[in-house]
Formats: C-alpha cells, structure tokens, sequence
C-alpha cells in the first residue's frame, strides 16, 4: 500500500507572494492554488514532514562528509606553507575518518532503494551521490528535466558560486570519466570529439547522470520498490573499493 507524505512550506511569505504576482484575494481556495504553483515551480521550498530514519541517518552521515572533507582540504593547504609534523598528522587522520565515513556512508545508503538502483544499473556510488539521493528523493519524482537541471545549477558556466548540490553532482562526473564508467565516459569522449571543451562536456555528463537517477526515482515511486536481497551484496562487495568523489 503506497504512503502518504506530508510537505510544509518553509516561508510563508511565498504564499503572499505569489496571490500578489497573480493579483488573487485571500481565499483558502486562491491559497491553495498559490501553494500548487509554488510545489511546481520551487519544491525545494518544501521539507517533507516524513523520511525514514534510514534516509536521515544518511543524510547527517553524508552531511557531516561534505564538512570534514572540507577540513580535509584546508589541512591539505596548510601542508604546502609548514612542514610542522602535526599538520601532516592531521591531515593523515582526517583522511583515515573521511575513508571510514564514506564506507559506512556506502552500506548504509544502499538499503534506500533509489541509490542501490543507481549502483546496480549505471555503477555510479559514493558520498556524493548518496548525499543527492538523500537530500532530494522527492524532487526526482516532481520535477522535471529541465526543472532538475536548473535546481542543480548547470546552466551557469562558471564553478565559483554554485551551491552544494550542484558542486557535489559535478563532483560525481568528473568521477565517473576518471574513473572510466563507461556509459558516461562515452558521452565525454562524444562531446570532446566534437570540440567541446572539458568543461562542457563534464556539464553534460552532469545532466545524462541527472536524468537517469529521475528515470530511476519515478520507476521505484511506481513499483513502491524497497532494497532486494541482492543489493546487500553489492554493498558489501562495493565497500572497500567506493568512488569517492
């Protein structure tokens, strides 16, 4: 039996707004046309008031990867102004954890249906992409393709100013082609063939894997899919050797 989930509007004045834009009274119906408008348009103004304590374990798991990778990073550039053994003490332990959580963060995330999916069928994994399947789970199913495309910012050229999600999605890309998966490393090569630049033809490997996870997220919405069997194998198999973008 399908459930049911309930979303609420983070800002209340977006309601406002838009009767405004649209010239409508208050009425609960003029609200209720106001609030679909909004959902189409900017879904991510909605926080589902249900997940699975499953998907919120990967979600804190994957969000606390973002911020000591970052740290990781920093350390990473204080090694090349000291030569003091702590930072390099440092930085080798920051990297011990990040390993641990990206394993932990791979095990886990492939008991939610839509990323064990994605590892089975295109081969792509890691914190990355569990950190997009768990944070936007709802927006794979709503929005459209071009409506995810804008969510994640590929329509802007240059890397400095993009959000999280669209810095971690194209993270992912540049893993795959590194990495040789070779349904994307493919459209790579097709866009430099055709004298595409690098960085354009990541961006459109960013969009195909984009496109393949809601391919994917409408497929386990319509079959009310969860984790078979067979993917505790993969996960198990896939934890010492995670792409880790």
């Amino acid at each position: 039996m399908a459930g049911l989930c309930s979303l609420r509007l983070g800002d209340l004045k977006a309601v406002s707004e838009v009767r405004r834009n649209n010239g409508l009274r208050k009425t609960d119906e003029n609200d209720v046309k106001a609030l679909r408008q909004i959902f189409l348009g900017r879904p991510g103004l909605f926080q589902p008031l249900y997940a699975s304590p499953l998907e919120l374990e990967v979600r804190a798991l994957t969000e606390l990867w973002v911020e000591l990778a970052g740290i990781k990073k920093a350390t990473k550039n204080t090694r090349t102004t000291t030569n003091n053994p702590l930072a390099a003490e440092t930085r080798r332990t920051l990297q011990r954890y990040v390993d641990r959580l990206a394993t932990r963060i791979h095990e886990r995330a492939m008991e939610l249906p839509l990323y064990g999916m994605v590892v089975e069928r295109f081969g792509l994994k890691g914190p990355a992409l569990a950190y997009i399947v768990s944070h936007d789970s709802i927006v794979f199913k709503t929005l459209s393709r071009t409506g995810l495309e804008r969510r994640y910012e590929l329509f802007r050229r240059p890397w400095r100013g993009r959000g999280l999600r669209s810095q971690l999605l194209i993270r992912l890309a540049y893993a795959t082609v590194i990495n040789r998966n070779q349904r994307y490393l493919a459209i790579y090569e097709c866009y430099r063939r055709r004298g595409k630049r690098q960085w354009q033809a990541i961006l459109r490997v960013a969009k195909r894997i984009l496109r393949d996870i809601r391919r994917l997220a409408i497929e386990v919405q319509e079959a009310g899919l969860a984790a078979p069997a067979s993917w505790v194998f993969l996960r198990q198999a896939g934890a010492a050797n995670i792409n880790n973008p």
